[in-house]
């Protein structure tokens, strides 16, 4: 009762034609979400779970502000390259690519990492996503999204009310809700893929957590 049935329609951010500034206004939402609503430490904490990695590459990084958190050699893949281009940090090394086929050896990181990215793919291309991440990562894939529920649905929906986001935003965070899985059906899809052992959990406030092992 608690969760809205799952609707996937199209977010405003991945458009190739997004106004310059509505596109950079939304990805500092982004970062403020981050910031402000617990993506920041729920990064941390699986990076610990996953036991410290001292190299990482982040799938859909866009402007890469969770690494920059992390320690390490620090890499970010998009498919986006004015998102990988906003920010700066000479300490990540960001590249142009499709989730789906890594431009990166087997085994190139000690863990691949995606955050918020889970929601935009059906369950048959996230297992794919997944294997793609699982070959690249030497010891670990670490994957964390918003859950489906009518709480965080509600929450940016309000913040849309009162013009606390950007245009794209207000449109987008309700809809990433709306795309999003709950703990099961993540679950569902983590058995698809051929790791050695995972664990799917949730994680305070609303989100989910994917832990794949080599």
């Amino acid at each position: 009762m608690f969760t809205p049935p799952r609707l996937d329609e199209p977010e405003l951010l991945d458009e190739h034609d997004a106004p310059q500034a509505d596109m950079e206004r939304s990805l500092r939402d982004l970062r403020r979400f981050n910031r402000y609503c617990g993506g920041i430490a729920i990064y941390k904490r699986l990076l610990r779970r996953g036991g410290n990695p001292q190299s990482i590459l982040d799938v859909g990084t866009g402007t890469s502000d969770l690494l920059e958190k992390a320690n390490g050699f620090r890499a970010g893949v998009d498919f986006k390259i004015d998102h990988l281009l906003y920010r700066r940090n000479r300490a990540i090394h960001k590249v142009v690519g499709d989730a789906r086929r890594l431009p990166f050896r087997d085994n190139a990181f000690d863990a691949v990492t995606s955050a918020h990215f889970f929601h935009h793919f059906s369950p048959e291309e996230n297992a794919e996503i997944l294997a793609e991440s699982l070959r690249v990562a030497k010891r670990v894939v670490l994957v964390n999204d918003t859950r489906r529920h009518y709480v965080p649905l509600i929450f940016t929906k309000l913040l849309a009310i009162f013009h606390l986001v950007g245009r794209i935003t207000a449109f987008d965070a309700p809809a990433s809700v709306r795309r999003g899985y709950t703990v099961d059906e993540a679950r569902d899809v983590a058995r698809r893929v051929n790791a050695k052992r995972f664990d799917v959990v949730k994680l305070w406030p609303f989100r989910f957590g994917i832990l794949l092992w080599k």
